[in-house]
């Protein structure tokens, strides 16, 4: 049995696979979050837009993100926070991938609205940056601190 990419160790058919296959709707912005990661993941871009309402589709370019979407290795998703209420719900996110070999991050805070019975995502943000601290270990990884490694400029 495959297991689902999203990251919760279920079966995809148990999991993602149920939502994209239209066997079931998401019932949390968690799970729609997941299974769009999932979709972008086989490029299912249809699932994409079927999830996704105004502003994040006004200018949404289904060719394009397909196309992007075969070009990119996905290396796995990781879930930071989560909330919601009745009709808004927010998932910060970390999604891991590979282009041409390079590593890259998308850390996203998404927003989700529930109407007529689901959620659609319909806006994404980028956090604001931590600021770094001299004393604080560096964030090239270096291990030094960053007072002596990025920051000594």
């Amino acid at each position: 049995m495959k297991i689902c990419v999203c990251g919760s160790g279920k079966v995809y058919l148990d999991c993602c696979g149920a939502f994209i296959t239209h066997k079931k709707i998401p019932s949390t912005p968690e799970e729609l979050m997941r299974s769009r990661y999932t979709a972008y993941c086989h490029a299912d871009i249809d699932y994409i837009m079927q999830t996704m309402r105004s502003p994040a589709s006004d200018d949404f370019d289904a060719e394009s993100a397909r196309q992007w979407a075969k070009n990119v290795n996905w290396a796995g998703l990781e879930v930071i926070k989560t909330s919601h209420g009745a009709v808004h719900g927010i998932v910060e996110f970390i999604a891991y991938y590979y282009v041409q070999d390079k590593k890259q991050t998308l850390h996203e805070i998404s927003e989700f609205h529930f109407e007529n019975g689901q959620w659609y995502y319909v806006d994404g943000s980028k956090p604001e940056p931590k600021k770094i601290g001299r004393n604080d270990s560096c964030p090239c990884g270096s291990q030094i601190k960053y007072k002596k490694c990025c920051g000594n400029g």
